[in-house]
């Protein structure tokens, strides 16, 4: 008897854990503000798209947002249809409608705020909750409109209005992200706002520049999705248990890096999880005690993966030497690389001495921005001779704030062009250099400089800052 109900228990608990790792599903539906976005658009982000960044795994966000609809044409079109066929009990229905509906002159997408407009929305949320989902109204965030006088200009009309009215009459959760949005753009002004925004100057690509006021940057979705979910925080309790605050993202290359060690068959050298003296998990380290979160990118770098982060990190790419079939990198690459780090993103680029880094490939990436590493080999160090290595000339950047003393042996020199400027140079040489690149900004370090071996003084000398030189580095990484 005693060992049939121990079999029951550990039935019960074996389900019961099953139940709670049960994920909870989010479907969106609303427009292009809300929308994910396709790389040839990039930067252009929809709030929809950053939601995944502020809940944790158990959570999963389908975003049906469309560009362009309307509560009209997401029901005419059978887009609605679809994300109704796929409702299952506990979902969530996030429901923003607005900057089409409003437009008159097209009678494929026009509603009546107190009419059609209000029908419609009913139709979402009658239906979501005959599947057993719960839905949540979003009103439509703000457009980027001031006026000379800093007024920021309501363009919604009356929609927004019947969305809250209709919350009202069926007791429904409401998010009123127009209201949060306003006062958002308010605080920041004008001019602080258009970062958020798809504001840019003439290029090649946009001899005009663009000046969209209705459409976000990442950053601008990422300030939504925040908004959103910290008033999501107020009307659900499941779901305010797997909001998340969204950290910093450094990302470390381990796709162009890919050395396996010969004796474990464990990918290492310049990783975050090799604690060897070839790896970067003290580097990590101190990145974490930043409040920043670590992610490794075994893939080729697209748009996507690049949009999740704040900081990528590419440390000597691979020879054939060093990997069997080494993952070069490609015009694809570049060209996605280059767009985010024209959006704000921060690249730091690592090369290493002359015969153990693959240079052809990386320097057309580095070109991009102004670099180039010559693949020779300077500072080369005998033994425990630490001096040979030793960098004492050291400038006014902060990367050496309260720094006397680094060391850096066999290092690749950069050659500069266009606005890359020099940070650390040994007689005529260039060791470190930084360019700003549009929003964005990247550094460039002739050696992997600052991995395990040589971060502190297990094996430095006392007289050597590389430590206090890391923690600078991650200053200026991730909050400068």
């Amino acid at each position: 008897m005693k060992i049939r109900n121990l079999f029951f228990i550990v039935i019960i608990a074996f389900v019961m854990s099953f139940s709670a790792e049960k994920p909870i599903n989010i479907y969106t539906i609303g427009d292009s503000t809300m929308a994910d976005k396709k790389p040839e658009v990039f930067p252009e982000t929809g709030w929809g798209q950053a939601l995944p960044e502020y809940f944790d795994n158990q959570v999963i966000i389908h975003n049906h947002a469309v560009n362009g609809r309307s509560t009209k044409s997401f029901i005419d079109e059978g887009l609605w249809a679809d994300v109704l066929n796929v409702l299952s009990p506990g979902d969530y229905v996030f429901i923003q409608f607005g900057h089409n509906d409003e437009k008159i002159s097209d009678t494929s997408r026009y509603t009546i705020p107190q009419g059609s407009y209000k029908s419609n929305l009913k139709k979402f949320v009658n239906e979501s909750k005959s599947m057993g989902a719960v839905p949540v109204l979003f009103t439509p965030v703000v457009r980027r409109n001031f006026d000379k006088n800093g007024n920021l200009i309501e363009t919604h009309g009356d929609y927004p209005a019947a969305m809250r009215e209709l919350a009202k009459e069926m007791n429904l959760p409401l998010v009123d992200l127009q209201q949060l949005t306003r006062k958002w753009l308010l605080s920041l002004g004008d001019e602080a706002s258009k970062e958020f925004y798809l504001w840019s100057d003439p290029d090649e690509r946009n001899p005009e520049g663009k000046q969209d006021n209705t459409h976000f940057s990442i950053k601008g979705a990422q300030q939504v999705a925040k908004l959103a979910t910290e008033e999501i925080v107020n009307i659900s309790e499941e779901l305010s248990a797997h909001i998340k605050d969204r950290s910093i993202a450094v990302g470390l290359d381990n796709w162009f890096n890919r050395e396996t060690n010969a004796k474990t068959g464990e990918l290492y050298h310049y990783t975050w999880t090799d604690t060897q003296n070839s790896g970067y998990s003290q580097l990590g380290g101190l990145i974490q005690s930043k409040g920043a979160v670590l992610k490794t990118i075994s893939e080729e770098p697209s748009i996507e993966i690049l949009r999740q982060l704040d900081v990528y990190i590419i440390v000597d790419p691979d020879t054939p030497k060093e990997s069997e079939n080494p993952n070069y990198i490609t015009e694809t690459s570049i060209v996605s690389i280059e767009k985010w780090v024209k959006a704000g993103g921060t690249l730091l680029i690592m090369a290493n001495d002359g015969p153990n880094c693959e240079f052809e490939h990386f320097n057309k990436l580095a070109s991009v921005f102004g670099f180039e590493f010559v693949p020779i080999t300077l500072n080369p160090v005998t033994g425990k001779e630490w001096e040979m290595g030793a960098e004492i000339n050291l400038p006014g950047h902060p990367l050496f704030k309260d720094v006397q003393k680094i060391y850096m042996k066999e290092v690749a020199p950069i050659l500069l062009s266009g606005n890359a400027k020099s940070v650390l140079k040994d007689g005529d040489d260039v060791f470190i250099a930084e360019c700003e690149y549009g929003k964005g900004r990247v550094l460039a370090i002739g050696d992997p400089w600052i991995y395990n071996e040589y971060i502190d003084n297990s094996r430095l000398p006392e007289s050597f800052q590389n430590m206090q030189a890391a923690k600078n580095l991650v200053d200026y990484l991730i909050v400068n």
